[in-house]
């Protein structure tokens, strides 16, 4: 709108001069210059309403070394191409305010769709939101434009990087059995307080476990197989607030890859904004895993008053576990409850007893 109003003075400076020195080819440059504003300012306003844009980010999972690629889809609905857009796109991890800006000027764009690509290099974990601001619809001369508020926002989500962690596991967590409210649906085990299955008799199996009614209704022997609870050794307490800088969820996320991959199920656990609860997800192959990190990235996680491993005990009251790993807001590790030094620079061996 700044250029359209500069106009005025042009064309005031013209009609002066045409006064001054009666010439009418300057009372022509005045009046051409105010018309040639106004119709400009008609077909952009024109334009402005044909033009639509969408971001999409095609993969929305990628690591450090991938990056991301962004479309920008132009969809023009006038009845002629346009000479130049500029689009302002505001992008960041989702959990920080400061964003960065980035500018696309596609030319030449057609009537009907077309695609601007433009790849992204982010080295940084975390959950990143794209958002076109807005753009600017340009004259065919690249004189005057009009500015329109964009809308469309795309996500996209730069996975931790996974590191070896060294950790000594001993026979309190490999042989760990404890209580939960949530039972195994693959295995029984020995909770008597929960049937896991019913069967027929076998060799061996004791006279104490025939379930007597459902055996007179089969006419044959049951025997009730206990269920086997899902209680873990190892919590991970993930960290609250953000997860941009601190590079806690890197080594949390390396020290679960390292325990899935030995075959430690364990228990994620986090904050949640969103649901205003404690989060828990059990980890013991690598389909949970990803889902876990995954979705705790996109919750958006929130530091508490009275700290994630007091609200954990709460929720879980009567569960027991051997160890909690903890890492703070301010990107310190704790094991159950001593401070082991910044987690983005620790390197020495958990052991996990």
């Amino acid at each position: 709108m700044l250029r359209f109003v500069l106009v005025l003075p042009i064309a005031l400076v013209f009609l002066y001069l045409a006064l001054i020195f009666e010439s009418i080819g300057f009372a022509l440059l005045g009046f051409s210059a105010v018309a040639f504003a106004v119709l400009s300012f008609v077909f952009l306003l024109y334009l402005r309403g044909k033009v639509k844009m969408r971001l999409v980010i095609p993969a929305k999972v990628a690591d450090r070394a991938q990056g991301f690629t962004m479309r920008l889809e132009v969809l023009n609905k006038a009845f002629l191409p346009i000479g130049k857009l500029k689009v302002f796109v505001k992008y960041g991890e989702r959990t920080l305010d400061k964003k960065e800006k980035m500018t696309i000027c596609p030319e030449d764009v057609p009537k009907g769709e077309s695609v601007e690509l433009r790849r992204l290099s982010i080295r940084e974990t975390g959950f990143y939101e794209f958002q076109i601001k807005r753009f600017r619809v340009y004259d065919p001369f690249g004189l005057f434009y009009l500015t329109k508020r964009g809308k469309s926002i795309a996500h996209a989500m730069i996975l931790p990087e996974l590191n070896e962690v060294p950790v000594r596991i001993g026979g309190g967590v490999k042989l760990f059995y404890g209580e939960s409210m949530e039972y195994d649906d693959d295995q029984p085990g020995m909770d008597a307080s929960e049937i896991f299955d019913v069967r027929e008799f076998r060799d061996g199996d004791k006279l104490q476990r025939i379930h007597w009614k459902l055996s007179a209704r089969m006419d044959d022997l049951m025997v009730k197989e206990d269920s086997m609870p899902k209680a873990c050794a190892v919590v991970l307490f993930f960290p609250e607030g953000s997860i941009y800088e601190n590079g806690g969820l890197d080594y949390l996320a390396s020290l679960s890859y390292t325990l899935m991959d030995a075959k430690i199920a364990h228990y994620a656990s986090w904050q949640s904004q969103s649901r205003n609860d404690v989060v828990r997800m059990r980890i013991q192959d690598e389909e949970s895993f990803y889902e876990a990190i995954t979705t705790y990235m996109q919750d958006v996680s929130v530091k508490l008053v009275d700290g994630g491993l007091e609200r954990y005990k709460e929720k879980y009251k009567g569960e027991r576990y051997l160890h909690s790993v903890l890492v703070d807001g301010e990107g310190t590790l704790w094991l159950d409850g001593e401070d082991l030094g910044k987690a983005k620079a620790f390197r020495e061996e958990l052991f996990l007893r």
